[in-house]
């Protein structure tokens, strides 16, 4: 079968790959319809490197080169024979979260805490970007009323649906969102889905930000951290927000953050910063604030996510900006995502064109 595989920096292939085999009793293969292309992919072609391994994986055996593809819709193919959840035909999400299932923290259901974990298109053997794929019993779900499209956006939009559950947003709450990316995009439909009353936001690409306005923000922070601390404040009569989201990851943007919440507010951060940086404790603890990470999304966060999108209340779809045929990838996806001056935020890749037979 063909494969979308990364070799390493700059190097995308699509490449010609073993297919799968038939499921064992407890996994389904399934072929992949739409995927979305993320940070942590584009990070592996442009750098700096570090989600994909070099070495085998623990639990997977995965390593370079590796199929690429974590956020992805598919039809399932066939299924093992203690499958009772979906059957041949089925259109599902897929979850690309692997855990071990016998750790301590696996075993009182925090399996995104397991230190064993893997992800399909980034620490496993299959992806979303291969004609197949084969995924453990607790990764699908089924699509019911969503279309194909957003099934391949309910991974993201979990991931920022957590980081708004995390942060405590409720019903006339106010909230600051720094980084409008897919991540922070996202995370201002997950806000107004939790009852946000008024939305800010920070990015500095103009067109980024006119989406993030579109979308449901009130208005974009300028100018730099001081100014935009001032513009906070004036805007919330002094207080500062109720609660603040890091999506950005970058140098200062915590503190940001922490400097703009009101006294008790919280700041979560769901992005995932390069490397150790310093940060204003003093104002942490004398405001007080609570700064909460956000890993991923807990096994409620994506039920929510789906039912969410099922009744109409968070329409992922609307940061999608292109889409690509998997031929395309590089230029249509990698590509397009690098350059600032398109202002991309979600681009998703048609792998697969029609319904594999079983």
């Amino acid at each position: 079968m063909r494969a979308v595989r990364v070799h390493g920096l700059h190097d995308i292939r699509i490449d010609e790959v073993p297919e799968p085999g038939k499921p064992g009793p407890s996994e389904i293969l399934v072929a992949p319809r739409w995927g979305g292309l993320c940070g942590t992919d584009v990070k592996e072609y442009v750098g700096p490197v570090g989600s994909v391994p070099d070495q085998p994986h623990p639990l997977t055996g995965a390593c370079k080169p590796l199929i690429l593809g974590h956020e992805f819709s598919a039809n399932v193919v066939a299924v093992g024979s203690a499958i009772a959840n979906v059957r041949p035909g089925d259109r599902v999400a897929v979850m690309p979260l692997h855990y071990c299932g016998a750790c301590p923290l696996c075993l009182r259901g925090d399996f995104i805490l397991c230190p064993q974990k893997a992800w399909l298109g980034i620490s496993d053997r299959w992806g979303g970007f291969g004609d197949l794929a084969m995924v453990q019993s607790y990764q699908v779900t089924r699509l019911g009323s969503l279309t194909d499209e957003q099934g391949a956006v309910v991974e993201p939009a979990a991931v920022s649906l957590n980081a708004v559950l995390r942060g405590g947003v409720a019903p006339g709450d106010t909230v600051l969102i720094v980084g409008c990316g897919p991540i922070g995009s996202l995370a201002i439909l997950a806000s107004r889905v939790a009852g946000a009353a008024r939305i800010y936001v920070v990015e500095p690409n103009p067109k980024r930000a006119a989406i993030a306005l579109q979308l449901g923000a009130v208005a974009n922070l300028e100018g730099e951290r001081a100014q935009q601390v001032t513009q906070i404040r004036d805007l919330t009569n002094g207080m500062g927000v109720d609660i603040a989201i890091d999506c950005a990851g970058k140098a200062g943007t915590v503190n940001l953050c922490i400097e703009s919440v009101r006294p008790g507010g919280v700041v979560s951060v769901p992005s995932v910063h390069p490397g150790p940086m310093e940060i204003d404790i003093r104002s942490v603890t004398r405001k007080p604030v609570s700064v909460v990470g956000s890993l991923g999304y807990t096994q409620e966060a994506w039920d929510r996510t789906v039912a969410l999108i099922a009744a109409g209340r968070y329409p992922v779809e609307r940061v999608v900006t292109s889409r690509t045929p998997r031929d395309e990838i590089v230029a249509g996806g990698f590509e397009a995502l690098i350059d600032p001056g398109r202002g991309e935020l979600k681009v998703l890749v048609e792998v697969n064109h029609a319904v594999r037979d079983a």
